[in-house]
């Protein structure tokens, strides 16, 4: 019986791990406002691309480390495999606030990225630290 749930549980897994991997790729273009944030980010099928008044992310390949599909409340997190020389963010987060409007964030790193959550390093006056967040709508 035990053989039957543990199969049974690594056939659901596995459907689970294949829809996740047939879902269709987060795409869209986004523009944004202000003095930092004017410009507009552009996740594609294979790259992504953020152009901002003091940052020029040149469009790379990119690894998916978070996804949420769910409606309303879509979320992508992406880390670029390189680093245009202008570009100052090697993480992004595109995380929907509304209808139309997404919360786009630039993490300096990885590190930044996973460490995000932190009380101590959310509120740090450390250059590395910096998190560039800017209120977009989305486009397409």
């Amino acid at each position: 019986m035990q053989n039957v749930k543990a199969t049974g549980l690594a056939l659901w897994l596995f459907a689970g791990t294949a829809m996740a991997a047939d879902a269709p790729p987060f795409t869209g273009a986004f523009h944004g406002t202000g003095r930092a944030c004017s410009g507009g980010f552009y996740i594609r099928e294979k790259t992504v691309e953020w152009i901002s008044t003091f940052s020029i992310c040149k469009p790379s390949r990119y690894e998916v480390l978070a996804r949420d599909s769910t409606a309303g409340h879509r979320r992508i997190a992406v880390h670029i495999k390189s680093r245009s020389r202008q570009c100052l963010y090697e993480v992004f987060e595109a995380q929907q606030s509304s209808t139309y409007g997404w919360n786009i964030n630039g993490y300096q790193s990885l590190a930044s990225y996973r460490n995000r959550a932190l009380p101590d390093w959310r509120n740090s006056p450390l250059e590395e630290r910096l998190i560039l967040s800017c209120p977009m709508v989305r486009l397409n």
